[in-house]
């Protein structure tokens, strides 16, 4: 079942002022008014004083009896992934003695008259474009649908509600300040196969509890819920029970691995964008999308990972907004939850902790997390890698995938993290995650050039060497 965003409804500040036809009306008044003053025309006059008075009480009876509009916005589903596709739905309510202007939709033979308001939508420029819709104030929706190319959480709105006296020379512009939230998880990209053994057997964890080998006969299932990759859907359950079931295979061994996401704002020092409301860095988007993946991967094989961030607290969950106290431990049933939850994850300015009271060291200590360690950060300082490098002292194995911002050149952290025993992944946002995933074990610097511009031909090595030969030739 797909979550609904809470719907928004508020009153809203309003400001009044003449159409163009309400202006025209003013101006005919004025004419009319010097030709009866120069005619002598009594009717003229009278003429003059209609279309100059009309304006002007309606206008005053705008101000006086204040339009009372309230619109509403939901949202379907309230969370998505990076391009996927959510339903945006406007219902405007009017309550007063004004009319809007009368709108005729003809279905077959049949006429109705219905009333309706136009009403602008701001949208996020990552979600798509504003929108101008003529609304029924009947409460029927309007819907619009939005796609979002990056992580993130997005508000809809405000919006702006236009409505006009029965006559169409006075609009009010009514400003709805309310907004709505969408949360955007990023898309967990499908990594290779050999990469995932390869950690899974890394060290000697001795956490690793057999089990029973999977088979036909301890395949079990469960619901399939949104987010699910296709892939996963059994379909001969889903058969029998009428709805998407999802395969869940018992694993052959409990194995355990920690991730941690680096949100310090220290170590992502690129150029600032916005997730939405959220600040964060094009590395920093790499990197939350590479967690997505690497999490969703390695709890599908059969690993329960220990997902944290630099502090020591767990990954947010989804809606759930208090992440101090939750278990770090995500397991297949709960992945997708932290995944969507990662539409939450933002950039924070702390200082580096003192040794004596760094909470992930605390949190290393207390739950005994020993296991192999993937850390997930931008470009360390040195200080910021030796209390990695104190924290996780009693992990078997230790990794490290550090997204670089231009200019590119090999940080001290990287040695001083190499001398350890970790293993390093130097890379930029331009490179492939599932490239990076590969070279986790052995470490290797994957420093990819920003791509070649529209129209331009990138020089690679194949066209040095055929210019080469060319040259050699002649």
């Amino acid at each position: 079942m797909t979550k609904t965003a809470p719907t928004a409804e508020a009153r809203v500040d309003s400001r009044a002022k003449f159409t163009v036809r309400g202006w025209c009306f003013l101006v005919a008044a004025v004419v009319c008014l010097a030709a009866a003053t120069w005619l002598g025309r009594k009717d003229v006059l009278a003429l003059s004083l209609f279309l100059g008075m009309l304006p002007l009480f309606s206008s005053l009876a705008m101000w006086l009896i204040k339009p009372r509009v309230l619109l509403k916005r939901s949202v379907d589903p309230a969370l998505v992934t990076v391009g996927d596709a959510a339903s945006v739905a406007l219902r405007v309510r009017r309550r007063s003695q004004f009319g809007s202007r009368r709108r005729s939709e003809t279905s077959g033979s049949t006429t109705h008259d219905r009333a309706a308001v136009e009403v602008h939508e701001r949208v996020d420029p990552q979600l798509g474009k504003n929108q101008d819709f003529s609304v029924p104030v009947s409460g029927v929706p309007v819907e619009y649908t939005v796609r979002p190319r990056r992580r993130g959480m997005y508000e809809l709105g405000p919006a702006t509600v236009r409505v006009q006296d029965p006559f169409g020379v006075v609009t009010e512009l009514l400003d709805v300040a309310e907004r709505t939230t969408l949360q955007v998880a990023p898309d967990a990209e499908d990594l290779t196969e050999l990469g995932a053994s390869r950690v899974r057997e890394t060290g000697g964890d001795p956490s690793r509890r057999a089990m029973p080998q999977p088979g036909p006969d301890n395949v079990t299932t469960r619901e399939y819920r949104h987010g699910d990759p296709m892939r996963r859907v059994h379909w001969a359950a889903s058969a029998k029970h009428g709805e998407l079931m999802v395969r869940q295979e018992d694993p052959r061994s409990t194995r355990k691995a920690v991730l941690v996401l680096d949100m310090a704002q220290e170590h992502w020092p690129g150029e600032r964008v916005w997730a939405g409301i959220l600040p964060s860095t094009e590395e920093f988007e790499w990197g939350a999308r590479a967690t997505a993946s690497a999490l969703d991967h390695l709890t599908r094989r059969e690993t329960v990972v220990f997902a944290l961030d630099d502090q020591g607290r767990a990954l947010p969950h989804g809606d759930l907004e208090s992440t101090d106290q939750r278990d770090t431990s995500v397991t297949d049933n709960t992945a997708l939850e932290v995944v969507h939850g990662l539409a939450q994850a933002a950039l924070v300015s702390r200082p580096e902790p003192d040794a004596a009271t760094d909470p992930l060291t605390a949190r290393f200590d207390r739950e005994a997390l020993t296991h192999p360690l993937l850390l997930i950060t931008g470009k360390l300082s040195a200080e910021a890698a030796r209390r990695y490098v104190t924290a996780a002292k009693g992990n078997v194995a230790g990794s490290v995938i550090m997204v670089l911002d231009p200019p590119l050149a090999r940080p001290e952290s990287a040695d001083i993290l190499e001398t350890s025993g970790w293993s390093v992944v130097l890379v930029t946002r331009w490179t492939d995650i599932d490239a990076a995933w590969t070279s986790i074990l052995d470490g290797a610097t994957l420093l990819d050039p920003p791509p070649a511009p529209p129209g331009v031909e990138q020089l690679n090595m194949d066209h040095v060497m055929g210019h080469f030969r060319s040259r050699t030739t002649a």
